[in-house]
């Protein structure tokens, strides 16, 4: 067996291992650095006086510049790290993020909303306040779902296919997304250029991972239902991922939701059922289960490829 094939798989279940283990809270995650470098960035280049048209070029200049400038960090400090393994570890450990929500043992009532709103008030731009407890549960499932897909998944996929370097150019993409939300007014066409490279790198994680929800369901959907729900969506991959989402644990997502007070209608997803409080854990043990299930699939995928 050829064990240097296998040193990426060694380095990603590593990089898995201790990226789960609760040492770093989010707020001094090493990506809330770029966070604050894009959001100063869009305030200095984002102009709403200009015209549309120089909006997407302000944006895809920002865009292309802030990544070949991550690049260019990233090259250095290579130089500076004598061991590759040793790099591509502390490497991915920066890229991967795993998004959770921890509810009290015991129902608070309207105490948890607060507790609820703490949480994912960080991880999304929507409007919470006004929304109801139930709201709120719909609100933290879908969240969970798309971060993880965004923030883990789609890490471990560009890793696993192409080595660190498509997995950094991915990541530092998203961020630049997600400071940049197209959804707000403000960014509307400043955020699109990085919006749209996003959605293009993010559309075979959503379908591959849809596919594994799908494929834990105790009864599955019709592939048909999911197909029709994600396409009323406004991304197709996402809406079909949410869809498989909704289904899985036999709930409802998706419908409208608020930006900055301006009301986007959006449709609704998989069953009628409302969430729940423990659909919240239900949704983060379906996706650690799926977390399972590729990783078993690429270490499979590796020692076939050794055993060659």
């Amino acid at each position: 067996m050829d064990w240097t094939s296998m040193q990426s798989v060694f380095i990603l279940l590593t990089a898995i291992i201790i990226a789960r283990l609760p040492l770093c809270p989010p707020r001094f995650h090493p990506t809330q650095l770029l966070n604050h470098l894009f959001s100063a960035i869009a305030d200095k280049v984002n102009n709403a006086k200009r015209s549309h048209q120089q909006q997407v070029i302000a944006g895809s200049l920002a865009t292309f510049i802030m990544l070949g400038f991550i690049l260019v960090i990233a090259v250095v400090i290579q130089f500076v790290v004598i061991e590759d393994i040793l790099f591509e570890l502390l490497l991915l450990l920066c890229l991967l993020q795993w998004e959770q929500i921890s509810l009290p043992q015991v129902d608070l009532g309207s105490l948890e909303k607060q507790t609820i709103i703490t949480q994912i008030q960080p991880r999304t731009l929507r409007d919470l306040d006004q929304l109801s407890l139930l709201g709120l549960h719909k609100t933290s499932i879908e969240s969970l779902c798309l971060r993880n897909s965004y923030q883990w998944f789609a890490v471990i996929f560009w890793y696993s296919c192409f080595g660190i370097w498509p997995a950094l150019i991915y990541r530092v993409i998203q961020l630049m997304a997600h400071n940049w939300n197209s959804k707000l007014a403000m960014n509307h066409q400043f955020g699109r250029p990085a919006a749209s490279l996003l959605q293009l790198l993010a559309s075979p994680v959503h379908l591959i991972l849809a596919c594994t929800l799908r494929s834990l369901q105790r009864t599955t959907s019709p592939l048909s239902n999911l197909t029709k729900q994600a396409k009323q969506w406004h991304h197709f991959s996402s809406g079909f991922l949410l869809s498989s989402f909704a289904y899985s644990l036999a709930i409802q997502l998706g419908g409208p939701r608020k930006y900055q007070g301006s009301m986007q209608r959006y449709s609704q997803l998989g069953h009628t059922q409302p969430a729940q409080r423990d659909d919240i854990k239900r949704a983060q043990q379906k996706l650690t289960l799926a977390m399972v299930v590729w990783l078993c699939f690429i270490s499979a995928v590796y020692v076939l490829i050794a055993l060659k």
